[in-house]
């Protein structure tokens, strides 16, 4: 077949089984021109009337929809054959597609349409037409079919338009389900009028979340046809095509865009970019609901385009293709979003809003003239992690920046909790339950933030009742707050705000369009919908609790508050809860068991106080140095943390006076030790419980001269005094300790590590390494500095325990090396940068379990001396190999503190009495078998002893006289702090046998 003469096109739609529209090429952004074609000498069946006042007759349907898929979105070729003025000018040609296939014949040959009986003008390809007819007749095809019952079931059987039950279909497929099928026609960018599939029920589909500019009224029949001319939007239509081209001829057809109607600027363009993807093409309609007026609502997914033959030039693979319509219409600027349509969608409602904004941003299309609204927000792109210090409301919190230390107010973007009452408003229903659910799940944990955008808001109420000014307005900063629940397989990271939505404990905040919004709206509203569908919350059908509040915390309140004593003090250690912190030692604790809330100080604990002016015949408080970091210490350990409260009495104010305990911290023994408190003048330690401890820890801070203790200058006392404090410090004062221990590793004869017993950490610890997968986890990104925690892995057993860098070696910084001490043992080791991982925060908050220790009133050779590696073997035969022993405190000695390395952090030294479990003999102690070994001597403590210390050194004493006598040890040549010749060997030079002297 020779191509001159025909025309190039391609076939847009398939009106029926003998008719199709094909459009000619344009330029991007341009509407191109259409014919509309009837096969020559071809007589299809005909389709009903959409009314249903008609049915189709047999096979038109089938007849159509052989050519649709014959021909709808392909390149073709095609010439005008005739044309008839008596059908209204209606134009006959040939078409060809696949370069060669003739549509007529194809149609013919399948039995779905019959030739026309010749007279007249007929097809140049009439003979092929007819020898194609008599085929498909002598093979009974299609319409051509003798029996009658296939012939009526060829027809379809469907309601008319008006007869169709959007709300029964998505009632019956359910809401967020797909359906198919096929697009009859475009009214215009947003609206469809489509067969469903199978039912082929006709329905018009609105897009859902969109809305197109409006094709305005339909022109009348007669309205003369006008020519495209440049729209005010900037598209400038196809030019002008030669007199005489194909694309002239094609021209001459019904041009897009006539009308009289006054569409809206960008109307035609998105009514055609909705044709170009979906006329005469399946998609599948996800169904979301169904308008006011009855119309189908849904998201429409149209066939990807065909991956083009040739590769991107940068051999870059193309980007996916956009296959839904709605979010194809609003990328190319050629649909706003609608909010009614918008709160229909279950997924993809905060997409088509980003991709507005960009459209915006971009001027893309119909926002080509876009200039963006002053608005009160303004978006931001922090993102920290932090630790939770408060929770203000259901839907705000303060989070303490990890790097810069610094609190910062987080709003969860995008939602609204019921707000929380104040002295003259109640707490709205859910409010206290919200804000509960945010401190039991997050205070003191740490969170990661992303800042979104900040918020100018003006108070609904000024100072006194009365509105707010513009002048009082406040700047919110809203994000999103995610936190990392579990460990390990099972970790999950979850949004606080989806968690308060599911349990219906707050709202999603319906933006206007240009609002900036949380980065997850999307899932916030899915999250929304959970729980309203499982009636949780503030969507449940049961009355909100009622919260019932005694707060006696109030001066005005002393009295009641002292009739609560008796039953608290009864109650004995109770659970409670930090509302408040007032000061560094004043707290405002709620006790759930007993439904009230108290004012409570750890009892005879003060700390500096803030400055007042005067008022209310008050006198002026001047402000006491360091009170602001008192107030921060407690705040730290203290607010709305659970915590175990032992009320012992209450002052005239109405103050409750006793222990409070934050975990293991004892909230007045750890003010006292950080110098940031000091006793009461007349609190009295010795009648106090408790009282022996609180005085210890304070006498610890001011040796130390820390906090309000810098500037103590005591008075110097007599030797004679200092003798005794020193005794009362080596173990007069109070029973001994009594413990049951290991030995864990020891470095000489003077210096050891053990571990308490039975202690449930130390199996939580190795429960914890075993299940951690170090294998896999990459090492440290940056050098470790001194102090900071890791993992390690032993050379010993390949296996890791926990440690701290004693000293780092970065002299090569791609490849430190490290010295480390293993915190649960006590032993050190050289390791390189691949033996070490960063710790895990759960294992990192659990305390070394490697206690420094040393043998009590006993000093053994170091093993650089002579004896030292004696006494250092001996002694581990003594401790070694996992024995159990029974071990007496008989002395505390603080350590110095330097730097961040976990030895010199050890608050003690504790020396150490070792016997064996049930022994009562301390000459078979391990202290007294090292000096009967004459591996060590005796020191004798100055100033006063205990009973019990004095029976310990007794029997020490005996033990090295033992040694001292039978020339053991250090005593082979008498006695090594003697100069007297005590019966051993005479030293060389005459000096008695000094250890030193006699071996020289």
């Amino acid at each position: 077949m020779t191509l001159q003469g025909w025309m190039k096109a391609t076939v847009k739609s398939v009106e029926n089984g003998d008719t199709l529209v094909v459009a000619a090429g344009a330029k991007p952004g341009a509407i191109p021109a259409e014919k509309r074609i009837t096969l020559s000498s071809v007589l299809a069946p005909k389709l009903g009337r959409r009314d249903g006042s008609t049915r189709d007759e047999p096979f038109a349907w089938q007849a159509r929809e052989f050519l649709r898929k014959l021909c709808v979105g392909k390149p073709c070729v095609f010439r005008i054959d005739y044309q008839l003025e008596v059908a209204g000018n209606r134009e006959f040609g040939s078409v060809f597609v696949n370069d060669k296939e003739n549509v007529a014949v194809g149609l013919i040959a399948a039995g779905l349409a019959k030739v026309r009986t010749p007279g007249g003008q007929q097809s140049p390809f009439y003979e092929d037409l007819a020898k194609a007819q008599a085929d498909a007749e002598s093979r009974g095809l299609g319409v051509w079919s003798k029996d009658k019952d296939a012939l009526a079931a060829a027809v379809r059987d469907v309601q008319s338009a008006d007869e169709f039950d959007a709300a029964g279909l998505v009632a019956r497929v359910g809401k967020g389900k797909p359906v198919e099928a096929i697009v009859e026609a475009v009214n215009s960018g947003s609206t469809l009028r489509v067969t469903l599939l199978p039912d082929l029920q006709s329905a018009t589909v609105m897009v859902a979340g969109v809305q197109c500019p409006s094709m305005g009224r339909r022109p009348p029949p007669s309205a003369p046809a006008a020519p495209a001319a440049a729209d005010e939007e900037g598209v400038a239509p196809a030019a002008p095509a030669a007199p005489g081209s194909a694309a002239a001829l094609v021209a001459a057809g019904t041009a897009q865009g006539q009308a009289d109607g006054q569409p809206e600027p960008f109307a035609r363009e998105a009514k055609y970019f909705t044709e170009l993807r979906t006329l005469n093409k399946e998609v599948k309609v996800i169904l979301e609901g169904v308008s006011q007026f009855g119309v189908l609502v849904g998201s429409v997914q149209f066939p990807p385009p065909p991956a083009p033959a040739k590769p991107a030039a940068d051999g870059a693979a193309a980007p996916a293709a956009e296959t839904d319509l709605g979010a194809a219409l609003v990328k190319a600027g050629l649909a706003r979003i609608a909010e009614w349509g918008l709160n229909m969608m279950t997924t993809g409602s905060f997409r088509l809003r980003e991709l507005e904004r960009a459209a915006k941003q971009g001027k893309v299309g119909m926002w080509h003239n876009y200039v963006p609204q002053t608005g009160n927000s303004a978006k931001l792109s922090d993102k920290f992690p932090g630790t939770v210090a408060e929770v203000v409301s259901g839907d705000c919190i303060i989070v303490k920046d990890k790097a810069s230390g610094v609190e910062r107010r987080v709003n969860l973007s995008s939602i609204r909790a019921p707000r929380i009452g104040s002295r003259d408003r109640q707490p709205e229903p859910w409010a206290v339950e919200a804000k509960e659910f945010l401190r039991q799940r997050l205070i003191g944990k740490e969170v990661s933030i992303s800042m979104e955008y900040n918020r100018k808001v003006t108070p609904l109420l000024g100072d006194g009742g009365a509105p707010g000014k513009p002048g009082d307005e406040r700047t919110m900063a809203f994000g999103t707050v995610t936190i990392a629940e579990g460990s390990g397989a099972d970790q999950k990271v979850n949004n606080v705000a989806e968690l308060l939505l599911v349990r219906g404990l707050a709202q999603v905040v319906r933006h206007r369009g240009d609002e900036e919004r949380s980065a997850h709206y999307e899932d916030l509203m899915n999250a929304e919908t959970q729980g309203k569908a499982g009636k949780k919350g503030q969507w449940s059908n049961k009355e909100p609790p009622k919260p019932h509040i005694n707060d006696v915390s109030l001066p005005s309140t002393s009295s009641r508050a002292k009739q609560h004593l008796p039953f608290l003090q009864r109650a004995g250690k109770v659970q409670a809860v930090c509302e408040y912190v007032l000061s560094g030692h004043r707290l405002k604790l709620h006790i759930p068991k007993e439904g009230v809330t108290i004012a409570f100080n750890p009892s005879g604990v003060r700390c500096p106080q803030r400055g007042q002016p005067a008022s209310a015949g008050r006198p002026a408080m001047q402000e006491e140095p360091y009170w602001d970091e008192a107030l921060a210490f407690t705040r730290d350990i203290a607010l709305q943390r659970d915590c175990e409260v032992e009320v012992q009495s209450v002052d005239r104010a109405g103050n409750f006076q006793g222990v409070v305990r934050f975990g293991r911290t004892n909230l007045g023994v750890a003010l006292l030790e950080a110098g940031l408190a000091k006793l009461h003048p007349s609190f009295d330690p010795y009648s106090t419980p408790g009282g022996r401890e609180l005085e210890a820890a304070q006498n610890k801070a001011r040796q130390a001269k820390l906090k309000v203790w810098e500037k103590d200058e005591p008075e110097a006392a007599a030797p004679e005094a200092e003798e005794e404090a020193a005794g009362a410090a080596n173990g007069s004062a109070g029973a001994r300790e009594t413990m049951e221990v290991v030995v864990s590793d020891m470095t000489d004869a003077n210096d050891m590590y053990v571990q308490v017993a039975d202690e449930p950490r130390v199996t939580w610890v190795a429960e914890q390494l075993a299940g951690l997968s170090l294998a896999d986890t990459p090492a440290p990104a940056t050098p470790l500095r001194l102090g900071d925690k890791c993992l390690a892995q032993s050379s010993v057993d390949k296996q890791w325990y926990r440690a701290t860098v004693e000293k780092a070696y970065a002299a090569d910084p791609t490849a430190p090396k490290y010295d480390v001490l293993f915190i649960d043992f006590g032993n050190r080791e050289h390791v390189a940068a691949g033996q070490v991982r960063p710790m895990p925060p759960a294992l990192a908050a659990v305390p070394g379990q490697a206690h420094h220790a040393c043998l009590a009133f006993v000093k053994a050779p170091s093993v650089d001396d002579e004896h030292g590696v004696e006494a250092a073997q001996y002694l581990w035969q003594l401790v070694g190999g996992n024995r159990r022993l029974t071990t007496y405190v008989e002395r505390r000695e603080r350590l110095a503190a330097s730097g961040k390395s976990w030895g010199t952090q050890a608050p003690t030294k504790l020396h150490l009495t070792l016997t064996e479990p049930g022994s009562e003999d301390f000459k078979q102690s391990v202290n007294g078998q090292l000096l009967a070994a004459g591996l060590a001597q005796l020191v004798e403590p100055k100033g006063p002893k205990s009973p019990e210390a004095e029976g310990v050194l007794e029997a020490l004493r005996s033990c090295q006289e033992e040694a001292r006598r039978k020339h053991l040890g250090l005593y082979t040549y008498g006695d090594p702090d003697s100069d007297e010749d005590d019966g051993g060997f005479p030293a060389l030079g005459g000096r008695g046998g000094g250890r030193g002297g006699g071996r020289r």
